[in-house]
């Protein structure tokens, strides 16, 4: 059984790393000409995605965050995983770099299944 126990602190760093990288494309996204309610739905998602980034850099513990926060870290996550496939498709990365981006990827995944228990 998996549990949040194996949540370490270097995954907490990638929950916070995830979470920014995702804020930022939310703030790209945020400058392209689309309609209210998706950028309503943009800036909602931003604003808890950045709570509970504050969250864990108050208090770096999984159990600092509510089930609804862990839910949120994980939608964080999986948008983290998005851009990393992204990055991996689109952009001409050297063999350390894409080895890099890949493990970070791999780790977001882990964590995302451990959060879902």
């Amino acid at each position: 059984m998996k549990s949040l126990a194996a949540i370490t602190i270097n995954d907490i760093d990638t929950i916070k790393i995830a979470l920014n990288d995702s804020v930022s494309d939310i703030n790209n996204e945020l400058k392209a000409d689309i309609k209210e309610k998706k950028r309503l739905e943009l800036l909602d998602y931003k604003d808890k995605y950045l709570k509970v980034y504050n969250k864990l850099r108050q208090n770096p513990s999984i159990y600092s965050l509510s089930e609804t926060e862990l839910d949120i870290t994980a939608g964080g996550l999986n948008d983290a995983i998005q851009l990393l496939e992204e990055i991996l498709t689109d952009t001409k990365l050297d063999e350390p770099e894409r080895e890099e981006t890949t493990d970070v990827k791999n780790s977001c995944y882990r964590i995302v299944e451990l959060l879902a228990g």
